[in-house]
């Protein structure tokens, strides 16, 4: 654009359009962006805060996760001390549910909340008076806190300066000052960083340096200053839905040993291509310089086998169809109905039968199930008015139950539905989709997830996190093809 000034006036224009439209149109594979100022106007709290204590409870048929939140500030709403936001998802005993796309906490994750009131029937014995939320826009309703970078991070947004951008920003919007309800204070934190990096761990090096996720590989972090194992001690890695803005922390299970000198820990399921964070028990970390290579990631279920402790478990396929074995899809009517739609899921599916031989299979006959539900019917189904939240394009919910020996535990896929957003404008082909969603892309993403794949940081996968609306991408990788077959 040197010689942008000779341009005439048409040009000019189609360029500044043609930049508006590479600019304004990014998503997620499965979401659309939804701004700042949308998600401020439609929310009845926004609320800065920490996540402090989990239950899971059925309602629906479906298995939801109150997220108690301890409440640091308010930028719009009621001084509440704690809330409740609900997520989709969660374990419950033997049985578990997963939701692609959705908003995944855990405890001590901090951030802003972008929050409407829940439409989830309360859990039937819960004692709490707190208020139940769910975020604006599902998962982009949170902006996680990267406290040690002083980021704040959705899957669109990567803030630097969580005082200087966010909250400004925020109450630029709001037209009102935040109130305090608690003590916590990021400038504080972040001058008490600046301060400790002399006495933060050094991580000088790891062993192996490619993994793979989610699979119980064992990763060898050596340095110095690690200390003793204590409460504020973790492991965290890269997170793979954000492409490692933010980091997520592997379980207590999950670290093997851990001295002054060398920590040996599982690859989390959801870690991703990314600098490595040791953190000791006085709360000071410390980064890798190399990055860690990570394959693929898969799905794992994070349940407490009665110890009081979670551990993370891997999940199996294993066939509850009694003739043919594996898992029959039945496409709801109206999808059926569509048939360009019908023929580009129809793609999807073979490209990963076809690759990873795996029994699926899709009925001659339609089915009426017109809702997601734990019925025994793996649906295919666009959703129903604001069935999905704003600016999801599509999900997958996949259900776990497990079953034990009285030693040891095993989980396995039970059922599976998928959900497409109908008030898109979709891209059925197997040309350029330009400026519309693809729908095969959505789908081949989204039928990974079923097979019980996570995201990964790599443009080249199909279970990479993010991809342009203008963008396609049907063909699978050897990483995508090594993962779904293991």
């Amino acid at each position: 654009f040197k010689s942008f000034e000779m341009k005439t006036i048409p040009t000019k224009i189609a360029l500044i359009f043609l930049l508006f439209c590479f600019n304004g149109l990014f998503a997620q594979v499965m979401l659309k962006e939804i701004s700042l100022k949308e998600q401020i106007d439609n929310s009845t709290m926004i609320v800065e805060g920490e996540v402090i204590a989990k239950t899971s409870f059925w309602s629906n048929n479906l298995i939801y996760t109150a997220n108690t939140v301890k409440v640091h500030k308010v930028f719009k709403g009621d001084p509440l001390k704690t809330v409740e936001v609900i997520t989709v998802g969660g374990t419950v005993g033997y049985e578990a549910l997963m939701v692609s796309h959705g908003l995944k906490l855990q405890k001590g994750t901090l951030g802003l909340f972008m929050l409407e009131d829940s439409d989830v029937a309360n859990i039937p014995d819960n004692k709490t008076t707190n208020k139940q939320f769910k975020t604006y826009s599902a998962v982009q309703g949170f902006y996680r806190y990267n406290l040690f970078d002083d980021l704040a991070v959705n899957p669109f947004n990567i803030r630097q300066g969580i005082t200087s951008s966010l909250y400004e920003d925020v109450m630029s919007i709001t037209k009102n000052k935040y109130l305090e309800v608690s003590d916590f204070n990021v400038e504080t934190f972040n001058k008490s960083v600046i301060q400790n990096k002399s006495l933060a761990p050094i991580v000088s090096g790891f062993s192996p340096t490619t993994v793979t996720a989610g699979t119980k590989t064992q990763l060898t972090i050596t340095g110095s200053g690690f200390g003793v194992f204590g409460v504020n001690s973790a492991v965290r890695f890269a997170n793979s839905d954000d492409g490692g803005s933010t980091f997520i922390s592997a379980l207590e299970t999950q670290i093997v040993s851990w001295s002054d000198t060398e920590i040996v820990v599982e690859v989390p399921s959801g870690s991703g291509t990314g600098k490595l964070r040791v953190t000791d028990a006085g709360g000071a970390s410390g980064n890798s310089v190399n990055d860690l290579t990570v394959l693929y990631s898969e799905t794992m279920v994070d349940y407490d086998p009665g110890t009081g402790i979670v551990e993370a478990y891997p999940v199996q396929h294993y066939g509850p169809n009694f003739l043919t074995g594996g898992y029959e899809w039945k496409m709801q009517q109206d999808f059926f109905n569509n048939s360009s739609a019908k023929a580009s899921f129809e793609r999807a599916l073979e490209t990963w039968r076809c690759n990873t031989l795996i029994n699926w299979t899709i009925a001659s006959s339609t089915t009426n199930v017109d809702v997601v539900d734990r019925d025994g019917t793996n649906v295919i189904r666009f959703d129903n008015g604001n069935e999905l939240a704003s600016g999801v394009l599509g999900v997958c919910y996949s259900y776990y139950s497990g079953c034990s020996n009285g030693s040891t535990f095993d989980w396995y896929v039970s059922e599976l539905d998928i959900v497409f957003n109908d008030s898109e404008t979709w891209y059925y082909g197997t040309g350029d989709p330009g400026l519309a969603f693809d729908f095969e892309s959505v789908a081949v993403h989204e039928l990974g997830h079923g097979h019980q794949l996570g995201h990964v940081i790599n443009t080249n996968a199909i279970m990479h996190y993010s991809l342009s609306v203008s963008e396609f991408n049907r063909v699978l990788s050897t990483e995508d093809i090594n993962g779904a077959s293991d």
